[in-house]
């Protein structure tokens, strides 16, 4: 009996929990049968990983179906479905039984792989909200404009974030009438189409949104291919709330103003749209706004204003625009911002302190501005992890207690600025820091040792180009999660041993160049490799002087740079078996290699560069796959085979220059089809040019100066030739310039000097905007020079040298007004050789040989460091100097000597300011020397000899030049020819009375200066002879100053041999008071 009372409780307790769970159930209804039989119809039709699966994997007969993972019910209906991030493949057609669960109201597929939206997606019409992202391809059927009741439409394309994706898939999402989809969906709040290309004008797609959608909060077209401009017709949407038109980059217009009327607005984004003129500072100051991004419109100008207390931004990016002015103080309003992206901009001034009341920032990023000053603090900012200064000009120390209490920080990138000081240790014991960027500042003394570097979560360090001293601290040696560490180009000291890096095992880039250490590489012997993941490894400059055995075993090294070292004999051949064969940068230049031990194979090296060595013998085999080839300055002496074509078909840049190779440049050389830079100068090469040579639409620099080439240039240059450099100096070449060479519209240098060629002056070249160099010294060319046929428009034009040919008429005045250049005060140094003789990343030396202040010299990169220079001496010009020459103020070199010129020298010739080097020697020039020369400060060399210049030589700056720069003109009189010119009265002979007759005049300058140098002589002196206590104590202060200077030992010898010791006074100590 005792049992009964516990049957009948699990009785009651059985009843009560059936009827909970009746009705529970009852509240979302039991699954309708046939709503169960449509979505099992639904499921077998879908093709997903069931492993991966979590809801459609559990949906089976035998449970109901309202209950399953995904689903929700309203009385057995099925009213939402959600099966996103299932990994679902196969399509949905218009024959699926999705389409007949006609209650549903929310419907949520993104991340669906399929086709196309099918059109009977209009039968759903009870739907709210549907989420199709990330799914369709094709175009969306007008059908979803039946779906009236929808709230929230997704169709974004979220392959747009995965470009692998976004270019493997073969179609995107279109909508080709956007109205026709949106017209009915009146009560529609948010619509987001990100990535669906629309591609409609902005009239249309504007007022088709207006008209239609009065009631959208959620507005999101990013990268729809819109353009513009933006309508107006958009103001209407009063209720919006999130706008996002990001990225459209045809929409080309201004910023609306009516954005600024949006009461709700929280959201507005609009990167990189292509946007211009002035952006509403208003804006700034909508009180709602909470998101603004604007970056990435380079052409969209503005200035941050004033802003208010109490702002709700949290989200504010303009970066890579013309923004400009100074950071106000009032940025420290901002108090919820969490993001600040203001990089790439115009801005300058000082950063403001206010910027430490960000409390809550995350992200702050103000690079490559021009902000001066100081650094702020940042330690109230707790939530802080990414700080990004770089490419400022920032200055000052850096305060430890800035950057105290950062316990967020995740990186720290100040590279480009002006810093100074001490690094603060403390930096390096943040506790989730991984990223330290401090390269290319004025750092300097120690880099302290910093406590428990096991536990750091460092991982990439630079400190790079500063002015660090004292040994490298061993705590960084001990940074288990580093792979990058770069301290190249400091002053430390010491040597340091490779094996002091064994512990640093996910070590991938390692940079120790140019530090002034000693790098001990020796090894123990072990085949086992000290840094398992090392890739790169840059020792330049650290005093090896034979190859490092302990990189033997290195099997990821793909990188290896031991360049500018003192590394002599040959070039072992385990070298190329680093990495497992798979090493395919090797830079061993600037060393003493003699030679390459054989035997070798180059295997997959990609970047070689052997240069400046005394390697000799016969130019290595090359392997196939190779893009960069430098030998160029050594020994080698062979003749270039004939058949090294045929391994240079991807090759970039090849480089033979400065050896003593002999032979023809074999035609094979035209195999490479992708060579941008070939330089074989200043070699011992005979024959023609391979006319296959020049006809590449490639190749961007060529350079065979300095050979013995001989025959015409070949006439081939493409239709789309892209060379911009072409140097064949000192050869033998004849004949004309080829009509060819027109069609490299992008040539900037042309040095065709010291040949014998024989053509008038190039006139095909005066369409050719680019063009900066052009020498044609010491050929044959000949005929008149005209603006209106040929150099009229040579803008870009820096160095003319067209010296000892037989040109004549007269000087092309007119044309000297077009060559912008040489006018302009700030010139454009844009690397000349950086862009055209090499690749980026490589550049070459680019010789120009011209003569400059009276001697013949090889200057290298003229064009790059602004140097202009015309040279039209030894022809045959007649003719006045042309007055044009006073407009190039930016001229620093102007040879016209040895011609026939007549009349006088311009005085326009003293606005040339800039001028160092002026020869108008062997002419007929007559008149006087303009005193306007004698302003030109930076003249260095002036050559007016034989002439017929007569009258006083002017100003003391031209006198001081030697006597035989003037000879040759019997007229001229005066320093330094003469002593005086004729009536001058030397000053003993003057009358009392001062009176001045015929040119002779009192030089002021100079009496001015005697007087005062009588006066302060007197002051000075006058006390210490006549006033005896004046002179007592002057003594004194000196004996005062030496005592407290000078060592002992003199001090007693000084003491002894004067006569009459002072009293009082001892070595090594003042006088006694």
């Amino acid at each position: 009996m005792t049992s009964s009372p516990t049957i009948l409780c699990l009785l009651f307790v059985f009843f009560y929990s059936t009827l909970f769970f009746h009705v529970v159930v009852s509240s979302g209804g039991q699954c309708l049968s046939d709503q169960q039989s449509l979505l099992l119809q639904f499921k077998n039709t879908l093709i997903f990983n069931a492993t991966i699966s979590k809801s459609l994997v559990r949906w089976n007969q035998s449970s109901d179906c309202c209950t399953w993972e995904g689903i929700s019910c309203e009385k057995g209906r099925v009213t939402g479905l959600k099966l996103s991030d299932e990994s679902i493949s196969g399509g949905i057609n218009d024959n699926s039984t999705l389409f007949n669960l006609r209650y549903l109201q929310s419907l949520d597929l993104s991340n669906f792989k399929s086709s196309t939206i099918p059109s009977r997606i209009g039968n759903l019409i009870n739907l709210r909200y549907l989420n199709f992202s990330g799914v369709f391809g094709g175009q969306i059927p007008q059908e979803i404009s039946h779906l009236k009741k929808l709230l929230i439409l997704d169709l974004s394309d979220g392959l747009f974030y995965d470009l692998y994706d976004w270019f493997s898939r073969d179609h995107v999402l279109e909508i080709p009438n956007l109205r026709m989809v949106v017209q009915n969906l009146t009560k529609l709040e948010e619509l987001y189409l990100d990535g669906v290309n629309i591609s409609a004008p902005g009239n249309e797609w504007g007022q088709a949104i207006s008209s239609s959608l009065p009631n959208l909060r959620v507005l999101s077209l990013f990268e729809c291919g819109l353009s513009g401009p933006i309508h107006h017709s958009l103001a209407k949407l009063q209720h919006l709330s999130v706008l996002d038109l990001s990225y459209n980059y045809r929409l080309s217009s201004p910023v609306p103003r009516f954005f600024g009327n949006f009461s709700n607005l929280t959201s507005l984004r609009l990167a990189g749209c292509g946007l211009h003129g002035t952006f509403p500072k208003e804006m700034f100051q909508v009180p709602t706004l909470r998101i603004l991004d604007i970056s990435f419109n380079r052409f969209l100008e503005g200035s941050l204003p004033e802003f208010p207390p109490h702002s709700d931004l949290q989200i504010l990016d303009i970066r890579y625009k013309n923004f400009k002015g100074r950071l106000p103080s009032s940025i420290g309003n901002l108090r919820q911002l969490t993001h600040l992206h203001l990089s790439n901009c115009l801005f300058s001034g000082p950063l403001p302190k206010s910027i430490a009341k960000l409390t809550q920032l995350v992200y702050l990023d103000l690079s490559f501005n021009q902000f001066v000053g100081p650094i702020p603090s940042f330690y109230m900012a707790k939530n802080l992890e990414g700080i990004d200064l770089s490419g400022n000009r920032l200055s000052g120390p850096i305060p430890s207690k800035h950057l105290e209490g950062l316990l967020n920080l995740r990186y720290i990138d100040l590279h480009n600025n002006s810093f100074h000081g001490n690094i603060p240790s403390s930096l390096f014991t943040l506790p989730l820091l991984k990223w330290i960027e401090l390269s290319h500042n004025q750092f300097s003394g120690q880099v302290l040792e910093f406590p428990n570097p096991p536990s750091s979560m460092l991982e990439s360090i630079d400190l790079s180009s500063n002015k660090l001293q004292g040994p490298i601290p061993m705590s960084i040696f001990k940074l288990r999660t580093l792979y990058s560490l770069s301290l190249s180009s400091n002053m430390f000291n010491g040597t340091i041993h490779f094996d002091s890096f064994q512990s640093l095992t996910s070590l991938d880039y390692l940079d120790l160049s140019y530090s002034n250490i000693s790098v001990n590489v020796s090894g123990n012997g072990s085949n086992i490799p000290f840094l398992p993941k090392l890739r790169f490894l840059r020792l330049r400059s650290c005093n090896l002087r034979k190859f490092p055995e302990i990189i033997k075993n290195q099997a990821e090294l793909r990188n290896l740079d031991l360049s500018n070292n003192q590394i002599y004999g040959e070039i072992p051949n385990w070298i190329w078996k680093v990495g497992n064969g798979s090493l395919y940068s090797l830079n061993l230049s600037h060393n003493q290699l003699v030679g390459i031990q054989e035997p070798y194979s180059l295997c997959y090296i990609e970047f070689l560069d052997l240069s400046f060595n005394q390697i000799h013998g016969k130019i290595p085999i090359l392997p196939p796959q190779i893009f960069h080839v430098d030998l160029s300055s050594n020994s080698f002496t062979s003749s270039i085979p004939s058949d090294i074509g045929k391994n240079l078909f991807w090759t970039s840049y090849f480089s033979l220059a400065n050896n003593g190779l002999l032979g023809v440049i074999p035609k094979s050389i035209c195999n490479a089809r992708y060579l941008q830079v070939l330089d074989l100068s200043n070699n011992n090469l005979s024959g023609k040019i391979p006319t296959c040579m020049l006809a590449t639409n490639r190749t961007t620099g060529v350079n065979l100066r300095m050979n013995n080439l001989s025959g015409p240039i070949p006439d081939l240059f493409p239709v789309d030739c892209s060379l911009k450099t072409l140097d064949l100096n000192g050869n033998l070449l004849s004949k004309t310039i080829p009509k060819s060479l027109a069609n490299c519209k992008a040539l900037e240098d042309l040095d065709l000097g010291n040949n014998q060629m024989l053509d008038t002056f190039p006139m095909l070249l005066k369409n050719i905007s680019s063009l900066r160099v052009l020498i044609l010294q010491s050929n044959k060319f000949y005929g008149q020079i005209t603006c209106t046929e040929s150099i009229g428009n040579w803008p870009m034009i820096q160095i003319v040298d067209i010296a000892s040919n037989n040109f004549s008429g007269e000087l092309p005045g007119k044309c000297l007004t077009k060559w912008h250049k040489m006018i302009v005060t700030q010139l454009d140094h844009r690397i000349l050789d950086s862009s055209a003789m090499a690749p980026p990343n490589f550049q070459i030396e680019d010789a120009v040989s011209i003569t400059n202040k009276g001697l013949e010299m090889q200057m290298l990169k003229i064009a790059s460091n602004g140097f202009t220079y015309i040279d039209f001496s030894s022809n045959k010009f007649h003719g006045e100097i042309p007055k044009e020459f006073g407009q190039l103020i930016s001229l620093h070199g102007l040879n016209l000597s040895n011609n026939v010129l007549s009349g006088q020298i311009p005085s326009s010739f003293g606005n040339m300011r800039q001028l160092e080097s002026l020869d108008l020697s062997r002419n007929h020039l007559s008149g006087r020397i303009p005193a306007s020369l004698s302003s030109l400060s930076f003249l260095g060399f002036l050559n007016l000899s034989h002439n017929q210049l007569h009258g006083r030589i002017p100003g003391s700056q031209i006198q001081l030049f030697p006597a035989d720069r003037f000879q040759g003109n019997q007229g001229l009189c005066g320093l330094p020819v003469t002593l005086k010119c004729p009536g001058d009265v030397l000053p003993e002979t003057r009358k009392a009375n001062h009176s001045i007759s015929g040119n002779n005049e009192i030089e002021w300058n100079l009496i001015s200066a005697e007087i005062g140098f009588i006066v302060g002589f007197g002051t000075v002196i006058g006390p210490l002879v006549f006033l005896k206590r004046w002179r007592k104590w002057y003594f004194d202060r000196v004996e005062d100053i030496a005592f407290s200077i000078l060592p002992q030992k003199l001090l007693r010898k000084w003491l002894s041999w004067k006569t009459g010791t002072r009293s009082g006074v001892h070595v090594g100590g003042r006088r006694a008071s």
